[in-house]
């Protein structure tokens, strides 16, 4: 298969990224480690064209919680993604597209700003995902996440998602041949988390 991933240098896109080439698929990523920002239109232009001929595309990039993010563009970039991937594979069938998204879309966040832009963009991600409920082209698979032990919840302690092992799970679902997982919500077995 070939898969063209965002966000594939860190937390839960390097997972992937990483166990999809030691399965022999050809996989190429964009982040900003080798020039591409999600959150500039020329790069998203640049994804959209290295992509559009794969099978799959992993829509996982999130915005740096270390960047200024007074501009909400910072936190539209994966949603921008996913409308003009859509819009490319409109009525293919051959196509899939996973998306990453967050049971923060859930919360309300007002002590964090960046949880909170990050919250609502999910949470417009998961609106256009679920409008496209009954169309069958491309095939999305919506992964809502709870607390995953990557960098974005590095502000929390308490038992959160192995990065590793959702990703064997996740590719699993995208693979199968027999079913098509439509929306998928995943999260640790024992809700305990808290800021540190």
């Amino acid at each position: 298969m070939i898969v063209r991933i965002t966000g594939h240098s860190k937390g839960i896109g390097k997972c992937l990224y990483n166990d999809l080439i030691q399965s022999g698929h050809d996989v190429q990523g964009f982040s900003r480690s080798n020039g591409f920002d999600i959150s500039i239109a020329e790069s998203r232009q640049s994804i959209l064209e290295q992509s559009k001929h794969a099978d799959i595309f992993i829509n996982c990039a999130w915005p740096d919680g270390d960047l200024p993010m007074t501009e909400i563009d910072q936190f539209n970039g994966q949603t921008e993604m996913l409308k003009l991937m859509i819009n490319v594979w409109e009525g293919d069938k051959d196509k899939k597209i996973l998306n990453l998204s967050s049971k923060s879309c859930y919360n309300n966040s007002d002590t964090n700003d960046f949880m909170e832009n990050y919250g609502n963009a999910k949470k417009e991600q998961n609106r256009i995902i679920e409008n496209r409920i009954n169309v069958y082209g491309p095939h999305i698979l919506n992964v809502i996440l709870g607390c995953t032990d990557t960098q974005i919840s590095e502000y929390l302690q308490g038992n959160k998602i192995d990065p590793k092992e959702l990703s064997k799970w996740i590719i699993k679902m995208l693979l199968c041949e027999t079913m098509y997982f439509q929306s998928v919500t995943v999260d640790a077995t024992q809700l305990d988390y808290k800021p540190k």
